[in-house]
């Protein structure tokens, strides 16, 4: 099977080919590892998961398994290149708030420019131009 056909499709059309085989009497076991080998590489992972159980499921138990990843595998929503972006995303408001203004950086020559105001706000009092290890306030206290 390819990854594009569907999978409900796949699985019908193995058991439709199981049941003209029904006079052979084919194990269960068999059917299950035939089913399993029959999907596609993209259902490695699961392949392994169900491989490694202590028993292996039934034909029919294995088929509800497979329609309900196939089906999960559809629901999944991949995040497109948009989505991934806005996770790094702020907003300028709010960021700016905490950030120093470029006047107050050091220059080239290492020299700041304190002719404006600081534009932190205070964590202890909450008033704009100081910073709370600085505060008035917290030191008249």
């Amino acid at each position: 099977m390819t990854d594009s056909k569907n999978m409900n499709e796949h699985i019908n059309e193995f058991f439709r080919l199981v049941d003209k085989l029904k006079e052979i009497e084919i194990a269960n076991d068999l059917l299950t590892i035939l089913l399993l080998y029959s999907i596609p590489e993209s259902y490695e992972n699961f392949r392994i998961a169900i491989e490694s159980r202590d028993k292996l499921p039934s034909p029919e138990a294995l088929k509800i398994k497979l329609i309900e990843e196939a089906n999960a595998r559809k629901n999944k929503e991949i995040p497109t290149f948009h989505d991934s972006q806005r996770a790094l995303y702020t907003e300028k408001k709010k960021y700016e708030r905490y950030r120093q203004t470029e006047s107050r950086q050091p220059d080239a020559d290492g020299n700041r420019n304190s002719d404006q105001k600081f534009k932190l706000k205070c964590n202890y009092c909450g008033i704009f131009g100081h910073k709370a290890s600085i505060c008035w306030k917290k030191i008249k206290i």
